[in-house]
């Protein structure tokens, strides 16, 4: 019926690529219907009123009451990237080891294909994935911003839905290479999840917590949405940056899973 591993990959998880894109465009419609609390000014007075720690989380008020400001700070800081990345990390960590687990990648390797193509075409579904439940974001906004007429820039648009799904990817490309290494799904969703949130976590709490400058650029959050995605665009440095995370981890993986022996369901 699939004339590659790729195509089969996708087909087995539409279902998963339609839920998570349905949620993610769900949450961007919704977020999109605040924006007119935070741009009015009523926000400001219960702002003001937090600590300096709890004030450095909500972002920059100015930024706020613009659009492209209130896009990159409220949908695509958090909201939207939280959901995707946690996708991924669950696509990612079952693709190979998920399968491996349960018997299926035995079977597959009993035909005539690699296992460089197998974790290839595996991995490039899962970009396919990715990108699709990312860009669900796309009209979302769009929506919102009809019903609440107002506009911004497409191109900025596809910009910050395209740097989430980098982000997305780069995660997601840390609990594949475990997978491949291991052969165990639990244990490379759980370690790619305590990366994802010990990197949040230092990210979140650099501008309030002194000290933790130099350690903070280790984290993959420091290259996303800087200074502010959706109103300036990517950067080809973190575009660069993102793409050598993927890169490296897909090889390594690859090198480790063509090698070591293959667990017995």
């Amino acid at each position: 019926m699939f004339n590659s591993i790729f195509s089969k990959t996708l087909h087995e998880k539409r279902w998963m690529m339609l839920g998570w894109g349905l949620g993610v465009f769900a949450m961007s419609l919704l977020m999109m219907g605040f924006y007119h609390s935070f741009s009015d000014g009523n926000f400001d007075e219960l702002v003001k009123s937090l600590p300096d720690s709890m004030k450095s989380l909500i972002g920059d008020l100015a930024a706020l009451k613009t659009v492209p400001g209130y896009v990159s700070q409220q949908v695509y800081a958090f909201r939207i990237p939280l959901l995707t990345i946690i996708m991924s990390t669950i696509l990612y960590s079952g693709l190979l080891a998920g399968d491996e687990g349960d018997g299926q990648l035995q079977v597959l390797l009993t035909k005539p294909v690699s296992r460089s193509r197998v974790v290839l075409e595996k991995y490039f579904a899962g970009l396919v994935v990715c990108l699709v439940v990312c860009f669900g974001s796309v009209p979302g906004v769009l929506l919102g911003l009809t019903i609440i007429k107002e506009s911004m820039s497409f191109w900025m648009l596809a910009q910050a839905a395209l740097g989430c799904w980098l982000v997305t990817v780069a995660f997601g490309s840390v609990a594949y290479g475990l997978g491949a290494i291991s052969g165990k799904r639990g244990q490379a969703g759980s370690i790619a999840g305590v990366v994802v949130f010990v990197s949040y976590l230092i990210t979140s709490f650099v501008t309030s917590v002194s000290g933790i400058e130099q350690i903070e650029k280790l984290s993959l959050f420091h290259y996303y949405n800087k200074p502010s995605i959706a109103e300036f665009g990517l950067e080809l440095a973190d575009i660069l940056l993102f793409l050598g995370v993927m890169t490296i981890c897909i090889f390594v993986g690859m090198v480790v899973f063509s090698k070591r022996d293959i667990h017995a369901k």
